[in-house]
């Protein structure tokens, strides 16, 4: 015991070294070599050439690889370049062979949690926080990615545990970094609830803290992507194109930003503004997501073509998807029943997800598969499972609306789409404009039912 603690006093003065040698490095890059501090995406290749070099100098120091890890992330995070996320997880791994056992073990059971998570592997990053806080539970740095991992999984009472621990000493001082944690983790539950403003809140909460403890470019950029997107789904284009704007002026050709950005063009009826934007964020990182959404921009001019070649790329890496087994089942189930193709490969999607995660999105992914599939029952009670915590989400409300259609419900099936009309009436590209044309030809419906009806009481009355 003494021989580690030992150990112990004499990496955290190496460790200590590290980190002034670190700042020294940047420092002096910044007035030396350039004049001006290094761009967010250079700063992390620096950083991760630093701790490379460390990790060289002393194999068995766990600390290296931790930092190392934590830099491989932040590269993972800034690009959507996954094989960072494997990078980091190795290097986690190495650290952990190291020292496991211990209270210092705690720093890099939390970042794998974020790895974990970062990969769709919710029960492992559950189990790592929860071995972290184990180790260390006096140390609230794990228990916001317990409870995320909770979150994902569908399990909101579990979530909401974790993240209540998450709170500030009443000591009479500012703890921003907690506050920061309590913030930006707080905000998706709240969402999920339907609690919009507080969501909003948190999130606007947890900019203010970024800046104020000068947090890497890309974390802030993240929350104002977040806040622009949620302000998008709730029809606010002038909040959320500001948000976005500020997304990217933190982070320069952030890729979720820009594709936040050609959602709300396309929403906003400018075609070719927002295809411009897709194709920059492809560029970068040719997510499912993206080139689905630049299909679809493709539909609505009548380019059919190069609509067909964009769902063309999302089923390729739907196939090395599988071949790799990578992360993006909810999002190739929703493609394939959104666009009518394989529609037997998106309930097997959806239901193998649902396997890992009962969230309501996943809920929803699932019903809208099952309906797509004719299986209308099973599609009312697993939409009904989607809506159980009053998420204000007008896709949801749009598939909750045409799956009550399907099952000749006319009332409530018009109560869910005027709903989504309601939330956003530009919340999608294609099924925005469906979903005015079924509301109308319910009313009609309705109308000529009423009118039937009315005539036959007249007549047997005759």
């Amino acid at each position: 015991m003494k021989q580690h603690a030992w150990m112990i006093q004499t990496r955290a003065f190496l460790k200590a070294l590290l980190v002034f040698m670190a700042i020294f490095l940047a420092i002096a890059q910044s007035a030396f070599a350039q004049e001006k501090p290094l761009p967010a995406d250079k700063a992390s290749d620096a950083r991760i050439r630093f701790w490379q070099m460390q990790v060289a100098r002393d194999t068995e120091y766990w600390g290296s690889y931790n930092e190392l890890a934590a830099a491989y992330a932040q590269k993972a995070r800034e690009t959507g370049d996954i094989s960072y996320f494997q990078l980091a997880e190795g290097s986690l791994e190495q650290s952990l062979k190291f020292e496991s056992t211990h209270k210092e073990a705690a720093p890099a059971f939390a970042q794998l949690a974020t790895v974990h998570l970062s990969e769709h592997k919710f029960r492992e990053a559950g189990e790592d926080a929860e071995k972290a806080i184990k180790l260390l539970p006096t140390d609230l740095a794990a228990y916001p990615y317990a409870g995320d991992a909770q979150l994902e999984q569908g399990n909101y009472d579990a979530a909401q545990k974790f993240y209540d621990y998450v709170k500030p000493p009443e000591d009479g001082t500012q703890h921003p970094g907690i506050e920061f944690l309590a913030a930006s983790h707080g905000a998706g539950l709240h969402w999920i609830k339907g609690d919009t403003a507080k969501a909003f809140d948190d999130l606007e909460r947890a900019i203010v803290l970024g800046k104020e403890m000068h947090m890497p470019a890309e974390n802030l950029a993240w929350t104002e992507f977040m806040l622009g997107e949620q302000s998008f789904q709730l029809g606010d284009f002038i909040k959320a194109e500001e948000r976005e704007d500020n997304s990217l002026r933190d982070f320069p050709k952030y890729h979720r930003a820009l594709a936040a950005m050609g959602q709300i063009r396309a929403a906003q009826g400018r075609l070719p503004e927002a295809i411009d934007l897709y194709k920059q964020a492809i560029a970068i990182i040719p997510l499912p997501l993206y080139l689905t959404a630049l299909g679809d921009v493709y539909t609505v001019t009548g380019d059919k073509a190069n609509a067909e070649k964009q769902y063309a790329t999302v089923e390729f890496i739907g196939r090395l998807n599988e071949i790799n087994q990578q992360v993006y089942n909810r999002e190739l189930a929703l493609f394939y029943a959104d666009h009518d193709r394989k529609l037997p490969e998106a309930l097997k999607l959806a239901r193998k997800e649902f396997e890992v995660r009962h969230d309501v999105y996943t809920s929803d992914a699932l019903a809208w598969a099952f309906l797509k599939n004719g299986q209308t029952q099973d599609a009312k009670e697993e939409i009904e499972r989607a809506m159980r915590m009053g998420t204000k989400d007008a896709l949801m409300e749009y598939h909750a609306g045409m799956i009550y259609a399907a099952a000749g419900d006319r009332a409530k099936a018009a109560e869910h789409l005027e709903r989504a009309l309601a939330i956003n009436p530009q919340f999608h590209v294609l099924f925005a404009p469906q979903t005015q044309k079924m509301v109308a030809a319910l009313k009609a419906q309705t109308q000529t039912t009423v009118g039937v009806n009315a005539g036959g009481e007249h007549a047997s009355q005759n």
